[in-house]
């Protein structure tokens, strides 16, 4: 007899199309000695959070299929309940899932939730909206802002929307307060780092540790645009700390002063925000599967 009920939330329109066959490998290769499962599809943008919202407390873990933005509406609602987050990477670029080092096949994914491997992480939240990843300002959270408006997912996606907007690169002004020490400058990217990767082994914070205590607060400066290339090689071969346009501050808390209306991320969602961003760790606060 199953002694643990789970609840699998498929999101039908994510990523690349894994989810398709995604039933039927559930199906065949769970442990069905060790769990009592249930299926539920996403309807709408959004749909994952109450659907969690709702299994928070009645299921031992929730395991969403889909990719960085639907583990983020997944995982803000299991925060503080008890219930264990578990992962299916079917997103284009699996930052979360990366830095877990998930498998990303669907089959090995469902191996890692078989042997039920829980711990507890950090979480955090921008504005008092939850995420588990990265969250920020400057570049990133424009192209999240374009990515979430693009047909075409996966890497040539995503390479096409960076690369026409290569034009644009450019460092903001920024003020920032970072333990208790006002910082301001020109920056390409400012950000509050739980995890170490915005997907596709993009690695802005080689180093975070989601259950120490603390982020990354990365600050990448503006830097002339003939550099793009090797800033570029930098983040996804993990070196992006070694750059002397970097600077990274361990805190568990960030503000972005700010009085006019900018773009923000958390986890790669886009936000439009007009006031103060302040960003704060939540320690010890969700439980996730992983190896």
């Amino acid at each position: 007899m199953s002694d643990k009920k789970i609840l699998f939330v498929i999101n039908p329109v994510s990523g690349t199309g894994k989810q398709k066959k995604l039933e039927k490998i559930i199906s065949s290769k769970i442990d069905k000695n060790k769990f009592e499962t249930d299926i539920k599809y996403t309807e709408y943008a959004g749909h994952a959070i109450k659907i969690s919202e709702d299994a928070a407390g009645k299921y031992d873990a929730v395991i969403i299929a889909g990719g960085d933005g639907s583990v983020n509406e997944a995982a803000q609602s299991l925060i503080n309940t008890g219930t264990a987050l578990g992962i299916i990477p079917a997103g284009s670029g699996n930052g979360f899932a990366r830095h877990l080092k998930l498998p990303l096949k669907p089959e090995k994914a469902i191996e890692t939730i078989n042997n039920c491997n829980i711990k507890t992480i950090d979480t955090a939240e921008l504005n008092r909206k939850p995420f588990v990843n990265i969250a920020g300002v400057g570049f990133d959270a424009d192209m999240g802002y374009a990515f979430a408006n693009i047909k075409k997912r996966g890497f040539s996606g995503y390479a096409k929307v960076i690369l026409s907007s290569l034009n644009k690169i450019k460092g903001k002004h920024y003020k920032i307060i970072v333990n208790e020490k006002e910082i301001s400058g020109r920056f390409f990217i400012i950000a509050f780092a739980n995890g170490s990767q915005y997907g596709l082994n993009a690695k802005i914070s080689p180093f975070s540790d989601i259950s120490d205590g603390k982020a990354e607060i990365v600050a990448v400066k503006h830097f002339p645009f003939i550099l793009t290339p090797f800033l570029a090689l930098r983040l996804f071969t993990g070196s992006i700390h070694k750059s002397k346009y970097t600077r990274i501050f361990r805190a568990n808390k960030l503000t972005i002063v700010n009085d006019k209306k900018i773009f923000a991320h958390i986890d790669g969602e886009p936000l439009e925000l007009s006031e103060n961003i302040n960003i704060k760790l939540i320690p010890d606060s969700l439980k996730v599967i992983a190896p």
